[in-house]
């Protein structure tokens, strides 16, 4: 249940439990020991202290939050959550035919979904998360969702969100440009120097906000923690372990190194960000008639470049890359128990029977792994 996920003592009174005794020093005489004693004392306090503050938030019933109403059922609920929300790790996950939430701000978190669509509604643009990829969303995005099964009719959606604690890649970023030999003189620096208070939260680099293939460590990564946490995986540490985990795979894929000119580096990583910006585009609008034009009005780049460089960054064109999405999720949707292809036809953005069955024939090669996948 929801609120056993949420269980235990209340959040405004959470790490006061009895206190776990102090190591005794017994070398020494007591003039020389009160002050290590003391050094001590404070270290074991404030460590005790921050393990007791960094509970974790799982919950694998999707929460009843607005704009759902608020009632006296979930009154005690929603006190409970928001008096945790965004202070720590957390999990959220669940299946639903149907579910919204309204603009928040967030910590830093990575998305999926499966089995239907999860629209992520940002300053200046929608994105859709789906069986075919997940999606990072910086620490300090303002944004809402909605998630909608794949068919009318058809089974539940299953999404999945992981929060990091504010703060968190700031302090895994500090760590890994901490040498070992500095790390070994000074093992606290990196946390003391990022800081849990407000003015500190912002992360000094932001990820770049597009959807991201599944296939590499973030994705196998998200996806133990995932099976982990259905399976009845609870456990702070061990969140807390895998935050970390994953937050070093995440810093690692984004700072891939690119060889060349300051000038030459900047236009392309501009480049780049446009052409996932169409990429997303395509992703989230597969099912209605889109033009090479408008794909290219996304990017901001004329017709000529836009299918140069994307086939280069994606190695698809513009239309196959498109085409692609709409098979894989119309052989989702046969896996789901789709029997009428011409209405599964215009579901998928094909337009007729002809144009899927033709597409199927294709890329079912493509999509055999993500068929044969577990479902999540």
């Amino acid at each position: 249940m929801l609120a056993a996920d949420l269980g235990g003592p209340d959040p405004g009174v959470m790490g006061r439990g009895v206190t776990p005794a102090l190591p005794r020093l017994r070398h020494g005489g007591a003039s020389a020991t009160r002050p290590l004693a003391a050094k001590v004392e404070q270290k074991w306090s404030a460590r005790h202290a921050r393990v007791h503050h960094r509970q974790s938030m799982i919950l694998t019933t999707l929460p009843d939050l607005a704009p759902r109403p608020q009632t006296a059922a979930n009154a005690e609920f929603r006190r409970r959550f928001y008096a945790r929300w965004g202070r720590e790790n957390a999990v959220v996950c669940g299946r639903a035919v149907h579910a919204e939430y309204e603009v928040f701000p967030q910590t830093l978190s990575v998305k999926m979904a499966a089995g239907g669509r999860e629209r992520y509604f940002l300053a200046r643009r929608e994105v859709a998360v789906d069986d075919d990829n997940f999606l990072v969303l910086n620490e300090g995005s303002r944004y809402g969702s909605l998630l909608r099964a794949a068919l009318p009719g058809g089974p539940p959606a299953w999404t999945f969100a992981l929060f990091f604690r504010p703060g968190m890649q700031r302090e895994v970023a500090n760590a890994r440009a901490q040498r070992l030999g500095a790390a070994l003189d000074a093992p606290d620096l990196p946390q003391a120097a990022t800081g849990n208070t407000p003015s500190s939260r912002s992360p000094t680099v932001g990820f770049a906000e597009h959807l991201r293939p599944h296939g590499g460590a973030i994705s196998r990564r998200l996806r133990h923690i995932a099976a982990a946490v259905q399976a009845g995986e609870r456990d702070e540490v061990w969140l807390e372990e895998q935050c970390t985990a994953l937050l070093d795979a995440m810093l690692d894929a984004e700072a891939a190194p690119r060889p060349e000119p300051a000038a030459r580096h900047a236009q392309r990583a501009e480049l780049q960000r446009r052409l996932h910006l169409a990429a997303d585009f395509i992703e989230t609008h597969h099912a209605e008639a889109l033009t090479l034009e408008r794909m290219a009005e996304v990017a901001c780049l004329s017709r000529y470049h836009f299918v140069r460089e994307f086939a280069r960054a994606f190695g698809l064109s513009p239309h196959a890359y498109l085409t692609r999405k709409r098979a894989h999720a119309a052989l989702r949707c046969l896996r789901d128990g789709a029997t009428d292809r011409e209405a599964l036809a215009y579901h998928c953005g094909f337009g007729s029977r002809w144009s899927l069955t033709r597409a199927l024939a294709r890329h079912a090669s493509d999509a055999q792994g993500a068929r044969d996948a577990p479902r999540a």
